[in-house]
């Protein structure tokens, strides 16, 4: 089995933006109904990230073929929850839980230590040395303005970094951005059947 990695952008805004008032906006987050997905980043193992426009059949396809163990940042709560409400029911490897569970023994938000934060931002410039390019609640104000290849760049980048910190939490393990602790990860994520 493969890994294939995966990030989503979506269409509308969660909340109004009164600079672009015009702008479609979903009911929160949990109207994932709603939302509309624009794109998809994904890359299989170490080949490098891409992004295209939604429905990527391709993507599609190795998702629900049973040949790759999914692979997301915030995913368990977001992206699979995203794809489920559009008829695409997968379960992925959450990193952002695998590195909550090696800092505080938890994957929940609400055990985490008051001003710890473990965004995808930090963990990379903490253990890659820079930062992401951009902002997720940017993505739907770009892609709505016509802007798609700026968001497709965007959700390419962030795969990039999910593999890079994947394989570096595997590896020789992630610091973390909060106190500097050297953080290993579960066996479950290591161990691939």
């Amino acid at each position: 089995m493969k890994r294939l990695f995966f990030d989503l952008e979506i269409i509308k805004l969660i909340q109004p933006d009164r600079r672009y008032p015009e702008l479609e906006v979903c009911a929160g987050w949990r109207d994932f109904a709603n939302m509309g997905i624009s794109c998809v980043g994904y890359a299989v193992e170490l080949a490098p990230a891409c992004a295209e426009s939604w429905p990527d059949l391709n993507f599609v396809e190795m998702a629900l073929s049973g040949n790759y163990q999914l692979i997301g940042f915030n995913s368990r709560s977001f992206d699979d929850r995203l794809l489920a409400a559009h008829g695409l029911k997968v379960t992925s490897v959450d990193l952002l839980e695998m590195v909550k569970l090696a800092a505080y023994g938890s994957t929940s938000w609400q055990d985490q230590p008051p001003g710890y934060s473990y965004k995808l931002d930090a963990l990379a410039e903490a253990n890659l040395g820079f930062h992401k390019t951009g902002h997720g609640t940017l993505a739907p104000i770009l892609w709505q303005l016509g802007k798609q290849q700026e968001v497709l760049d965007y959700c390419a980048n962030d795969v990039a970094i999910l593999q890079a910190l994947f394989f570096k939490f595997i590896g020789d393990g992630l610091v973390d951005p909060n106190n500097g602790d050297r953080l290993t990860p579960p066996s479950e994520l290591v161990r691939i059947d």
